[in-house]
C-alpha cells in the first residue's frame, strides 16, 4: 500500500486578493481589468460575503437623496437589475461568480481558506491555503496582496497589529463610542424562513430546541403570520463573546433559538401558521 500525499498547486501572480466578499471581488475585478494577474481566494462557496445567499443582507451603502453607487459596483447591480427583477439571491450568486469566472485575468478559487504564509522582511511573499472541496493545498505567491477577509485572517498570520472589538471614546474622539474600550462586536446571525404550502403543516419541535412559552417572549418581533408583511426571522447573538472563536458555540446556541421561534409561531397560540412550513 502506498502513501500519496495531498495534492499541492502552486500559483504566481501579480496580485492576491485574500476574501470574496464585495471589496475582494471589485478590487479583483478592477486590478484584472488593469491587466494585472489576479488570484482571488474565498473561503465560501459563494462570492458576495454578506451580500451573498448565506447572509442576504443587499448592498445598501449608499443613503440619501440623489446618492448612487458607481464603478464596477454599479456595474454589477445594473446587470441584476437586468437579469434578476425579482432579486432571487441565487442567480445574485452566479452573477458575482461570473463577473469573477469570466474575467480572464483572474483565478478563482472558492471554499479556499487561507492559513499560513510566508514573510520577506515586512512584506507578504506568500499564503497558503486549503480547498477543502478537492482536499488540495494552494500556495500563491504575489507581487502584491490584498486583506479582504472579514475575519482578517491576514493580520494574525503576518504579525501586523490589528484589533478586536470597540476603542474608546476618547481615542479618536468619537461622542457615540464606549468611555472604555472592549471587546465587544457584531453578533453571529441566523435566519429562518417559511413556506405557505396550502395544507395543513405540522412540527415536531426537538428536545434540544429553546423554549419561548409565552407570547411576552417574542413581543417586539413580528410573527403572526395572518398579518405579517414578510416570512423570514433572524436571529443574533454573541456581541459578548468572541465571534471567530466560538463561532460553533454560537451556531449550536442559534440553532437552539431558531428552532425554538418557529415552534412558538406553529405551536404556542395561533400565529396564522397553519399553512406554513419551515423552509
Amino acid at each position: 500500500m502506498s502513501k500519496v500525499p495531498l495534492k499541492e498547486i502552486h500559483h504566481q501572480v501579480d496580485f492576491c486578493v485574500v476574501g470574496g466578499g464585495m471589496a475582494g471581488l471589485i478590487a479583483a475585478m478592477s486590478a484584472a481589468r488593469h491587466g494585472a494577474k489576479v488570484l482571488l481566494m474565498n473561503d465560501r462557496p459563494v462570492l458576495g460575503g454578506n451580500a451573498s445567499s448565506e447572509i442576504r443582507m443587499w448592498i445598501r451603502g449608499c443613503h440619501g437623496r440623489n446618492n448612487q453607487e458607481t464603478g464596477i459596483l454599479e456595474e454589477i447591480l445594473l446587470e441584476n437589475m437586468y437579469r434578476n427583477p425579482d432579486r432571487n439571491y441565487s442567480i445574485w450568486d452566479s452573477i458575482l461568480f461570473e463577473k469573477a469566472k469570466m474575467e480572464p485575468n483572474i483565478t478563482l478559487l472558492l471554499n479556499t481558506s487561507c492559513n499560513s504564509l510566508t514573510m520577506d522582511g515586512q512584506r507578504i511573499k506568500s499564503v497558503r491555503a486549503w480547498q477543502l472541496t478537492t482536499y488540495t493545498w494552494h500556495t500563491v505567491q504575489a507581487r502584491h496582496f490584498a486583506h479582504c477577509s472579514g475575519d482578517s485572517i491576514l493580520a494574525p498570520l503576518s504579525g501586523a497589529e490589528y484589533r478586536m472589538g470597540r476603542e474608546a471614546a476618547s481615542e479618536f474622539g468619537e461622542d457615540i463610542g464606549p468611555e472604555v474600550e472592549d471587546k465587544q462586536t457584531m453578533g453571529m446571525t441566523c435566519m429562518i424562513q417559511a413556506r405557505e404550502t396550502g395544507r395543513p403543516v405540522t412540527f415536531i419541535s426537538p428536545v434540544w430546541a429553546a423554549k419561548f412559552d409565552d407570547e411576552d417572549m417574542l413581543k417586539y418581533r413580528g410573527h403572526d403570520l395572518s398579518s405579517y408583511t414578510t416570512n423570514f426571522w433572524w436571529m443574533e447573538l454573541g456581541g459578548n463573546q468572541d465571534s471567530i472563536h466560538d463561532t460553533e458555540e454560537l451556531r449550536d446556541e442559534l440553532l437552539k433559538i431558531a428552532f425554538g421561534v418557529w415552534d412558538h409561531i406553529k405551536n404556542v397560540g395561533d400565529h396564522g401558521a397553519q399553512h406554513w412550513d419551515l423552509e
